[in-house]
């Protein structure tokens, strides 16, 4: 029996394994970071059209500049969702109780939580097509419960 249980310990933890240096390759081809991308884009750009250095030169510059744009109007897309995101919290503490308040603060922390540590069980499916493991849903809705897991169907029938 203890042996069992070792066997399959080790089968888990090995799969664990297998599945983070999965995840991290992956994120290592798809070159998240701006200058593999911009190396990668000139590699592919100078073996169809025989680039000249100038050419290249200039060329390294002009994605240089776009990642730097894209990053900039990245970030003030993210400060604005900050913002819209506390605006609509104000709201909906303005016309919850005290009691409520709390409560809603708690599932929100629950929520954060959740996504800081990478919690895959409650966030599988979530916000993701079936081609990332997912079902296509709402982040944390399935069969009847809402973003925070609580069960909606069930709480209706009350």
């Amino acid at each position: 029996m203890k042996k069992t249980i070792l066997i399959a310990l080790m089968a888990i933890v090995a799969t664990g394994a297998v599945i983070a240096q999965d995840t991290n390759e992956k994120k290592e081809r798809r070159g998240r970071d701006g200058e593999k991308q911009i190396e990668r884009q000139m590699k592919r750009l100078d073996k169809k059209l025989s680039l000249t250095e100038d050419q290249k030169i200039k060329l390294k510059d002009y994605y240089t500049e776009f990642q730097n744009m894209k990053k900039a109007r990245m970030e003030q897309m993210r400060q604005q969702e900050q913002r819209d995101r506390e605006a609509l919290d104000n709201k909906i503490n303005s016309i919850l109780t005290d009691e409520q308040k709390a409560k809603y603060a708690e599932m929100k922390d629950k929520d954060k939580k959740m996504w800081k540590d990478g919690d895959d069980d409650q966030m599988r499916g979530i916000g993701h097509g079936p081609r990332h493991g997912g079902k296509g849903h709402m982040r944390g809705a399935h069969k009847g419960h809402d973003r925070f897991g609580d069960n909606v169907a069930r709480d209706m029938e009350e």
